[in-house]
């Protein structure tokens, strides 16, 4: 049975002041033999999604509290559960005070 992959690209992120987002999604692929050594067909399961945003101002709060144990970052994922691995935030006195966060989507999981 042939796996079916949905393109899935963002159109737009709730963050105020937002400078750059970067989402890298995979999936696990294993290809199954058949009894001569031929490839016979292929499982693909566990999709991720890596992401990084970077931008300008104050932290969001959705980014600062991690979005409440839900999937939604500011609109960045619609499904699943999202944690976030890492969260900077810098201030200097003649610019914008700035700040960057990055982690991972799982939209299979409850």
């Amino acid at each position: 049975m042939p796996v079916t992959l949905t393109q899935i690209g963002i159109q737009s992120v709730d963050i105020t002041l937002a400078e750059s987002v970067e989402v890298t999604a995979k999936i696990e692929t294993k290809p199954l033999l058949d009894k001569d050594g031929k490839f016979a067909t292929g499982a693909a399961f566990d999709p991720t999604s890596d992401f990084s945003v970077k931008g300008r101002g104050d932290l969001p709060v959705g980014l600062a509290i991690g979005s409440d144990g839900g999937s939604d970052i500011e609109g960045l994922f619609n499904a699943g559960i999202t944690i976030l691995t890492s969260v900077k935030e810098s201030e200097k006195n003649d610019d914008w005070n700035a700040w960057e966060c990055s982690g991972q989507n799982f939209p299979n999981a409850l």
